[in-house]
């Protein structure tokens, strides 16, 4: 099933409409990408939700000697 996206480019803050991308095909450019799935339409809370949850992954993920143990991403530290 088909889905659209926000994306963000790395350095960007999200400070200004205009530092994101919206479509339905994935750019290479953008670091970071947030999808919905085409004909769910979640609620607004539903979203916030979802990128709370997100964050928290991040936030809870355990640093290692390596980087950062958030299983399957490669993050620096």
């Amino acid at each position: 099933m088909a889905s659209h996206y926000i994306s963000l480019s790395r350095g960007l803050e999200g400070i200004k409409i205009g530092d994101f991308t919206i479509g339905a095909a994935s750019t290479d450019s953008n670091v970071f990408e947030f999808r919905i799935l085409d004909g769910v339409t979640p609620k607004r809370v539903e979203v916030i939700k979802a990128l709370e949850a997100f964050e928290r992954y991040f936030e809870l993920a355990q640093p290692s000697l390596d980087g950062f143990a958030a299983k399957g991403f490669e993050i620096g530290g």
